[in-house]
């Protein structure tokens, strides 16, 4: 017995010895003790993850559900409850979107109420709470139960506040049908404007059916946008409109502030007396009863010319001479000698004319003529200074395609076109015209001696002023149909976009001249600011053309080159595009909205650049346009939600 015991405790210590030696099993037993702390971790991501993914859906089928109601809400009584048509389509919608049992969710609510009852500016409000369980899965091993998540909504039927600036064409083909682009008007016709003077415009094509000309498809799309915005808006929501027509001008001179506008003189491509010649031969004169110191050679008048008779324009009656003249005593003073018939040589060059009484709206001589003709400024304008270029940087814009420019100097402000003043010549070389070669009556184009006559510049479509511009303001319903429906708002002229796209910018812009303009309203967050571009036509400038770059063939404000002297139009297309997708990007880098419509043709490469993305519309007819518009108002005045 005594030698059993003692082999047991011999054997003890090696048993725990090859025990302790032994590793066998122990990763079994570390991953065994590490389980219940990663089915924590795993649950914990897993569970957070599912959490989200519910959340995420439960408050996008919240919002879709408020807005809904509030799209379908009928009763905007701040003293009454969500009406019954709300309240149904709010709940047809979120469970639509939200799928109970989804992830295992249960017990989804939402509850869809109008805005705080008894305050009216909420009343135009859909407010929603939703809510749902979710289980959790590894989770619940640690007894966790499951998740309630509640979210809330509000959905505002709301256009916002809203500043639209239309830049429309008017040009002289939008007098044709939408869908017959050589349906235009051939002939010039006159009438009398606003302001008592006399236009001349490209008449419209009269209704064929449900054919309308081009303009007055614009005109029933303008008043189709402006219903659509109307019906769009709430009691809490505002919006202003501005319009710039444009041809190869703008008639913005009236909306200029007087303070940015040249008032003292201004060079325009004119012409003015620049001595006598001798014309027709020499007659000889005898006057008896005449005091010697009357009988001298001298001018008469002395100095001026003045054309006289009832035709003068036709056939120039002399009232200039020039009298070589002597004296002798028989006759008691006799006269005699010859008498040299004088006319006017016209120095054609530019010229500084006087502004002060022109620019205050005065009717004033026409300091280019004899015949004692007056003008007066319509209110188009030549641009600020500016530099020849085929390409911009949209970091350093000239002033004539900056649209926040602020005039400091008097030699960088907008001048009053002058059309009456203007007189072509064949080079920008100065050039004397004898009077005789001149004929005013029936100017020609273009050639080497004789130029186009100032006054009917108009006329001839060489120097259109569209209807004034108007900065943005708030209108109603009658105004915006009385302003597209005036008696000045016509076709006529050549197409430059670029002009009509500066201005539409530079009127809408949130700084500048016309900043003030296009503030918040108080209280509310800045407008959403929008140009509606509209054209039948792509770019179509006229190195005879006198407009906001002035002369372009003399002026050279555009290209910078007499190469184009005598080319045929559009002859610095490249140049004016240039420009104008300037200006687009200018518009678009300020947060302006640019949607243009192209009437009667497609979208150019130049108005899909300029449109912001997805916003470029194209039209064929009356219905066409209208639609287009009626889109643009809707996407300007898109219900969104508020929070």
């Amino acid at each position: 017995m005594f030698r059993r015991k003692e082999a047991s405790r011999h054997h003890l210590p090696c048993f725990l010895s090859r025990l302790a030696r032994d590793r066998r099993g122990n990763a079994m037993a570390i991953m065994a003790a590490f389980l219940i702390p990663l089915i924590g971790l795993s649950g914990s991501a897993v569970d957070a993850a599912r959490l989200y993914v519910v959340k995420a859906r439960l408050q996008q089928a919240c919002d879709a559900g408020a807005l809904a109601g509030r799209k379908a809400m009928t009763d905007t009584n701040p003293s009454t409850p969500l009406d019954a048509t709300a309240t149904q389509t709010a709940n047809a919608f979120f469970s639509n979107n939200f799928r109970s049992g989804w992830f295992q969710n249960t017990n989804a609510t939402f509850t869809p109420t109008k805005g705080v009852q008894g305050n009216a500016n909420y009343a135009n409000e859909v407010n929603g709470t939703a809510s749902t369980q979710v289980p959790m899965t590894l989770l619940r091993f640690f007894g966790l139960a499951p998740v309630t998540i509640a979210v809330t909504c509000q959905a505002v039927f709301d256009t916002g506040d809203n500043d639209v600036m239309f830049v429309l064409d008017v040009t002289g083909s939008m007098s044709c049908y939408p869908s017959d682009p050589d349906s235009c008007a051939t002939a010039t016709s006159s009438f009398t404007r606003d302001d008592g003077t006399t236009g001349y415009y490209s008449p419209e094509k009269a209704p064929s059916g449900s054919t309308l000309s081009k303009l007055q498809s614009l005109r029933q799309a303008v008043t189709l946008f402006d219903t659509t915005m109307r019906s769009s808006a709430d009691p809490s929501s505002h919006f202003r409109y501005g319009f710039v027509p444009y041809n190869s001008a703008v008639n913005v001179g009236g909306s200029i502030p007087s303070q940015y506008l040249q008032s003292t003189t201004w060079t325009y491509q004119s012409r003015q007396v620049n001595r006598d010649y001798n014309y027709g031969a020499t007659s000889s004169v005898s006057l008896t009863g005449i005091p010697q110191s009357y009988c001298v050679p001298q001018r008469y008048p002395a100095t001026g010319y003045s054309k006289t008779g009832p035709s003068w324009n036709t056939s120039y009656y002399q009232a200039e001479y020039y009298y070589n003249l002597t004296w002798s005593a028989a006759n008691g003073g006799t006269c005699s000698g010859t008498q040299q018939p004088l006319r006017a040589v016209w120095r054609y060059q530019p010229y500084s004319l006087p502004l002060s009484q022109y620019v205050a709206g005065a009717a004033v001589a026409n300091p280019s003529r004899l015949d004692g003709a007056q003008s007066k400024w319509r209110g188009c304008i030549e641009e600020v200074n500016t530099v020849a270029a085929s390409s911009f940087s949209a970091t350093s814009l000239p002033d004539d395609l900056n649209p926040d420019f602020i005039p400091s100097a008097a030699s960088d402000m907008w001048r009053p076109m002058w059309p009456d003043a203007i007189w072509l010549r064949s080079s920008p070389n100065t050039v004397d015209v004898n009077d005789d070669q001149v004929n005013e009556a029936s100017p020609q184009y273009y050639t080497d001696v004789t130029m186009k006559a100032g006054s009917p510049f108009d006329q001839y479509g060489y120097a259109p002023c569209p209807f004034r511009a108007q900065r943005l303001r708030t209108m109603t319903a009658q105004q915006v149909q009385d302003y597209v429906n005036d008696n000045d708002f016509r076709p006529y002229g050549g197409t430059y976009h670029d002009t009509g796209m500066i201005w539409g910018t530079r009127m809408l812009s949130p700084n500048g001249v016309f900043a003030s303009d296009t503030t918040a309203w108080p209280g509310r967050p800045a407008p959403s600011r929008s140009i509606v571009f509209m054209t039948d036509g792509s770019m179509a400038p006229n190195p005879l053309i006198y407009g906001q770059y002035g002369v372009e063939s003399l002026d050279l404000r555009v290209d910078g080159s007499t190469a184009n002297m005598g080319s045929s139009p559009s002859w610095d297309s490249a140049y004016h595009a240039a420009r104008f997708r300037a200006e687009c990007d200018a518009a678009k880098a300020r947060g302006i909205t640019v949607y243009t419509v192209a009437l009667g043709t497609a979208i150019t490469s130049d108005l899909q650049y300029c449109a912001s993305p997805g916003q470029s519309f194209s039209a064929y007819s009356t219905q066409q346009l209208t639609a287009a518009f009626q889109t643009i108002a809707q996407r300007v005045s898109m219900l969104r939600i508020s929070q």
